[in-house]
């Protein structure tokens, strides 16, 4: 009987701890992802940025979970938890940094789910129904016309997979991503055509990025 006891006991014991050592290497991964994509966003400046300052830095999620409560309007603060989780895994399955999906969400909606752009953008990463059914159609997700853009954590969804497949076709150039989610894939190549390099909605989303940091 004592035998039994001992071996389920260091049994326990060693299950514990494998979770453990399984909890930290997640946990390892995801900040290696954010940093990656941090040095992708900013390059040379990365390493005299605010943003090197927190490379081993864990437990982001708290102070994130904090933003996204803050930020949300107050008939949506019930779902700052559920918000801030899809932020995360969001970015987590396309190797962004959590924080820059929030820049580009806090630059489109300043947080708001119910805001609607000049040109029929709706939503938290404001997207337009047109591209949001097409995203949807690519990634195999429901598509419920404008009301599925309503939905925060669909919004998201759709937005971050928007980001992967423009970052995809920009060859990871975050300028070029950045500036085709504001004016069109089609609208940059041109522009770069012609040795021009839009840089007004990088900038615009990179001040909220650096500042998300500096808030840490």
């Amino acid at each position: 009987m004592k035998n039994k006891f001992l071996f389920f006991t260091l049994l326990l014991i060693s299950t514990v701890a494998n979770a453990k050592d399984a909890i930290r290497s997640i946990a390892s991964i995801k900040q290696n992802l954010r940093i990656g994509h941090a040095k992708e966003l900013l390059g040379k400046r990365y390493r005299k940025s605010v943003v090197s300052h927190f490379e081993n830095q864990e437990g982001l999620e708290k102070n994130l979970l904090e933003i996204v409560t803050k930020s949300l309007p107050k008939n949506y603060k019930n779902k700052a938890s559920v918000v801030s989780n899809t932020i995360i895994k969001e970015a987590g399955q396309y190797k962004l940094d959590p924080y820059f999906l929030m820049a580009v969400i806090s630059g489109e909606s300043s947080f708001n789910p119910e805001a609607k752009g000049p040109v029929g953008e709706i939503g938290l990463m404001q997207l337009r129904p047109s591209t949001g059914e097409w995203i949807a159609k690519m990634i195999d997700a429901k598509w419920d016309g404008e009301k599925t853009l309503k939905d925060p954590v669909a919004n998201i969804k759709l937005g971050a997979a928007y980001i992967n497949w423009l970052r995809n076709k920009t060859d990871n150039k975050s300028q070029l991503y950045l500036a085709a989610y504001n004016m069109g894939l089609k609208s940059v190549k041109k522009a770069v055509e012609k040795n021009i390099y839009p840089k007004d909605y990088p900038i615009h989303v990179m001040k909220r990025y650096l500042a998300f940091y500096k808030s840490i």
